[in-house]
């Protein structure tokens, strides 16, 4: 079969993860795959597996015509983007970009369709891009990420669109039975065609390993006393992930032998005014902004815990990452990490739960914390990339039979 997987951003985010983890799996099954997103620039090292890669089609930015430009591929939430460093969000365009952005995509995406002959494509969001894949009538599928169900209720003029997509669309994946919830409630399409395909994570690079402790801290340019105990957190660096949630919980820790390492996209002074960043990012806060999967997963494996503090989620690769590398996880209720996480589940918002939580996990008995970090490590094993791209496979071809 030929897939054609179409991406509203650029590497770096979960839902491109999705897409770059199962296309490994297609090809290990004998398929052939194309994915196509927009970017918007270079001069960073891991570019080099993108471009001038024929896995891979890029649409790159700006785009203009006339006098109507676009600098770079909007968002749909303005949540920070790692490729993306000068964000525009779809709810800020104008009518004139809105249409050009539509009228360049489709011009390449038929050409990608001419060039490459998909069986199948598969949108990933239900936005701008499947509107137009829909508007040629190609078999295709949506993949429904949490943020696009963001973005319904962020940006009433794209909400036709989206809702027109969902219900003409055969199925929809949805990363968790928390994300199908919102598909079933904003698109009111009906239960059966909404498939739940839960997220894998890379057992190959997530995973146990016996490392220097010191020589982490150097690759990474931190100094961490010995008998301090790390925490880790990994994403962007928005409200949305929390991550003033956690800082504010760090400053009630600042007492405790206890230092933060913050992995993401994203500037903190979008997040906290000038006197609570002072406050709260003390030494024992290290900001190391979007770093390769390899050195989060050596960060993973000389820390105590992880936390994901979202007031939205849906479904948290982040935390299954941190479990795959054997830590037990702090997360929040009511998104898709609490459906898998080992460790505590605390309420969005409440800076002392989330406090407390981290030290209790901290100040378990060794044989406790040995036994709570196995069974994270048990826990993340049985998630699998490879049985999401099979069964993706079995409704595509329902889609291209039909």
């Amino acid at each position: 079969m030929r897939i054609l997987i179409t991406s509203t951003g650029s590497w770096g985010t979960g839902s491109f993860t999705v897409i770059d983890s199962i296309t490994k799996e297609f090809i290990k099954l004998g398929h052939k795959v194309k994915i196509f997103f927009p970017d918007a620039g270079r001069g960073v090292d891991d570019e080099k597996k993108y471009y001038n890669n024929e896995l891979y089609e890029i649409w790159e930015f700006p785009v203009e015509k006339g006098k109507v430009r676009l600098p770079t591929f909007p968002l749909m939430i303005s949540d920070p983007h790692p490729r993306n460093p000068n964000p525009c969000i779809f709810k800020g365009l104008s009518k004139a970009q809105l249409q050009l952005y539509f009228d360049v995509f489709e011009e390449r995406i038929k050409k990608t369709i001419y060039d490459f002959k998909p069986d199948i494509i598969e949108c990933q969001h239900i936005w701008a891009m499947g509107h137009i894949i829909r508007k040629l009538q190609h078999p295709y599928i949506v993949a429904a990420h949490h943020s696009d169900q963001i973005a319904y209720h962020f940006d009433s003029n794209m909400r036709k669109i989206a809702y027109d997509l969902a219900n003409d669309a055969p199925f929809i994946f949805a990363i968790s039975d928390y994300v199908k919830q919102e598909v079933l409630k904003l698109y009111e399409v009906c239960s059966e065609k909404v498939i739940v395909l839960p997220n894998g994570y890379d057992k190959e690079v997530c995973k146990c390993l016996q490392l220097n402790r010191q020589a982490v801290l150097k690759e990474l340019g931190v100094k961490i006393p010995l008998e301090m105990s790390i925490v880790t957190f990994a994403g962007k660096i928005s409200r949305t992930k929390g991550i003033d949630i956690l800082l504010k919980a760090s400053e009630l820790l600042k007492e405790e032998n206890v230092h933060f390492l913050i992995f993401g996209a994203g500037d903190i002074k979008d997040v906290l005014k000038p006197a609570e960043i002072k406050k709260c990012c003390d030494k024992h806060v290290h900001f190391l902004g979007h770093r390769p999967y390899t050195e989060l997963a050596k960060a993973h494996n000389i820390a105590k815990l992880s936390v994901m503090p979202s007031r939205s989620e849906g479904f948290g690769i982040a935390g299954l990452e941190a479990m795959g590398c054997g830590l037990p996880i702090v997360v929040t209720r009511g998104g898709g990490p609490a459906s898998f996480a080992v460790g505590e589940t605390v309420e969005k918002d409440n800076v002392q739960q989330l406090a407390d939580a981290i030290m209790k996990i901290i100040n378990l008995p060794e044989d406790q914390y040995k036994a709570l970090s196995t069974k994270a490590l048990e826990t993340a094993q049985t998630f699998s990339w490879e049985a999401n791209a099979k069964a993706r496979i079995c409704y595509y071809q329902k889609v291209v039979e039909k």
